[in-house]
């Protein structure tokens, strides 16, 4: 009888780098609500809450391709789809904290929905969309996938 092959050792155990994925999102989320702390004392009085809102958006892109490109190796995933799953993980994670925490400060529905809304200059959606492909890509740019 032939033993099943043994993963790689600095591989995760399976379903893992989601649990991995989960720690690095959790830095992910820490790290956005300062930048939005920082964004509503600097930036909106400089410019205006909506334009600040909108300038802010490579900012927060930004902060999640370097918790990316610093945690894709620990998390573990290798394979595009696991990337994927990682990235679809932090999107979901991020849409909800943001809307429970939007409500918690009591934007209303209207308000959430038109940072989403690139017809009424949204652009949070588009940033959003981009936690998809970080862990993919920063594994593409750090040679290991």
């Amino acid at each position: 009888m032939k033993a099943a092959p043994s993963a790689p050792l600095h591989a995760p155990a399976y379903g893992a780098f989601l649990a991995r994925g989960f720690l690095a999102w959790l830095l992910i989320a820490a790290l956005e609500t300062l930048h939005g702390i920082a964004r509503t004392l600097w930036l909106s009085p400089l410019l205006g809450d909506e334009l600040a809102r909108r300038v802010a958006v490579p900012g927060g892109v930004l902060i999640v391709f370097l918790v990316a490109w610093l945690t894709v190796r620990w998390i573990g995933a290798r394979s595009t789809a696991r990337l994927l799953a990682v990235g679809a993980l932090w999107l979901l994670l991020m849409v909800g904290f943001d809307i429970v925490l939007a409500q918690s400060l009591g934007f209303s529905w209207e308000r959430i929905l038109a940072d989403f809304d690139p017809r009424r200059g949204g652009l949070l959606g588009f940033g959003m969309a981009t936690m998809l492909v970080m862990p993919w890509l920063a594994a593409r740019l750090r040679g290991l996938r």
